[in-house]
């Protein structure tokens, strides 16, 4: 059996900055496996290929399985994908995963050549499923667990739920960085300076905000901090990586974890810098003071409005005074305060929308990172826009077509704006912020700058202009 695996176009607007860390774990279990198989890895996000570049690819190639997936925005690109494979080899079986598969399986499959969906996490379905189709591409797949797939008479069909995996640490893998296009990732920076790649070290969130799409349960499950330590020296061995950004969901959320981790990174790999998302609700001056001795250069946080009553209603479970506590802490031990909000949520009127201005204006905040609520599938969110008739299930293929980056409008579950005054609502906010936003001096911050990243920091001095936006959205590194 020959296997490819393909990672579609994300963010095109922006450089590929984010590997592709469940499809490069599928591949490294995959190898190591099944070692007499064959396997390519087409990393289409990082290269950007045209289609006809990656049709003339695949032409070059032999493959009975193709294995995709991605985040629910490369949606549109697994239909396009799927149909470029089958037009190529129609015996081929599609295999898709992720949040554009898992969220909205059958939809997927209705609408593309995709044959098979990994409803929930891929290392074990995907070993199951190789193990059959090697010997036979048509075999029966309704004992596999944990998927949903078209049968021969084109019924689809839904199989038994995989447990969670309960210990990542031998259940799972790191990711194949050797079949990736590593220097393509390592330049284009996500949050620090030098050779900067990303990580997840966890799975799973124990909170239960409204907008959010949690497919890994409520429980966190994290790497040991030993297998973390071994990924780390790993790339900085190989790759020479010198920032890590870690892009768990709750990296913070066990205090014991976290600790354990800053004492290994201080005594193993003392020169690595790294940056992670924190919770307004969990951060204490101990854990911030601690972070900070231990080369953290950026914790962020997604406060998502100045309003208790929006806070409530998204179930973000902080509190103001909790939020206000957090930008105190980062800014006491001299780190930037990169924040989120969003626009829109139901409820959302003129009064919760000068909170959040009034909010940001007196703990000097910037509104960088304003999104639109965008309801997206297996969110409770978006269970409300289906009963408020805001999304139909007979256009739900349509809606999900156009799902993209939250920054971009797409649907408006207010009932106090109309479109146009939400769109209308979002600039008037940014600005009035903007007005009142006072930054420190050149002087103070290149100095801080070059406190927290040392002789990474010349690059901060030499970003593009396209850098500079990337980080005023995402990292905020001179928001202090």
């Amino acid at each position: 059996m020959k296997i490819v695996l393909i990672n579609p176009p994300i963010r095109t607007r922006d450089k590929p900055r984010h590997i592709p860390h469940g499809l490069a774990i599928i591949a490294n279990i995959i190898r190591k496996r099944f070692r007499d198989l064959t396997i390519h890895f087409i990393d289409w996000n990082a290269h950007r290929f045209t289609e006809n570049e990656l049709v003339s690819l695949l032409r070059s190639l032999e493959f009975d399985l193709v294995i995709t997936g991605g985040l629910i925005p490369v949606y549109n690109r697994l239909i396009r994908l799927s149909n470029i494979i089958k037009a190529i080899n129609p015996r081929a079986i599609i295999l898709a995963g992720g949040s554009a598969a898992m969220s909205v399986p059958e939809l997927l499959l209705q609408h593309s050549n995709v044959d098979i969906v990994c409803n929930g996490e891929g290392e074990h379905t995907v070993v199951e499923l190789v193990e059959l189709l090697k010997d036979d591409i048509e075999a029966d797949l309704s004992n596999v667990k944990g998927i949903t797939f078209k049968a021969r008479d084109g019924r689809l069909v839904k199989t038994a739920s995989r447990p969670l995996i309960q210990d990542l640490d031998i259940e799972s893998d790191m990711p194949a960085y050797d079949l990736l296009p590593m220097e393509i990732y390592l330049k284009n920076h996500i949050i620090g300076f030098g050779r900067d790649i990303d990580f997840i070290s966890s799975r799973g969130c124990p909170f239960h905000c409204t907008f959010c799409y949690q497919p890994w349960g409520r429980r966190f499950r994290g790497h040991s901090v030993e297998f973390i330590k071994d990924v780390i020296m790993y790339l900085k061995r190989k790759y020479g990586v010198q920032f890590v950004s870690f892009q768990d969901d709750e990296f913070m959320a066990i205090k014991a974890r976290l600790f354990e981790f800053c004492e290994t990174r201080n005594r193993h790999f003392p020169d690595i810098r790294w940056s992670c998302t924190g919770r307004a609700n969990l951060v204490d001056e101990e854990i911030i003071k601690t972070v900070r001795e231990s080369g953290c250069c950026s914790v962020s946080y997604g406060f998502e409005s100045g309003s208790p009553r929006m806070l409530k209603s998204m179930r973000k479970a902080i509190t103001i005074e909790q939020m206000e506590r957090a930008v105190q802490l980062n800014r006491k031990y001299g780190l930037p305060v990169p924040v989120s909000f969003i626009l829109g949520m139901p409820g959302e009127d003129a009064e919760s929308c000068k909170e959040t201005v009034e909010f940001c204006k007196r703990n000097n905040l910037h509104l960088r990172s304003l999104m639109f609520a965008t309801p997206y599938p297996g969110t409770e969110l978006f269970e409300f826009a289906l009963e408020t008739g805001r999304i139909t299930r007979k256009g739900l293929h349509d809606f999900v077509m156009k799902l993209g980056d939250a920054r971009d409008f797409v649907i408006n579950l207010t009932d106090s704006f109309s479109d146009e005054e939400l769109k209308n609502k979002w600039h008037e906010m940014v600005e009035e912020v903007d007005k009142h936003y006072e930054p420190l001096s050149q002087e103070e911050m290149e100095k801080r700058i070059r406190a927290l990243y040392g002789d990474l920091a010349e690059e901060y001095f030499q970003l593009s202009p396209e850098d500079r936006v990337h980080r005023a959205q995402h990292g905020a590194i001179d928001l202090f």
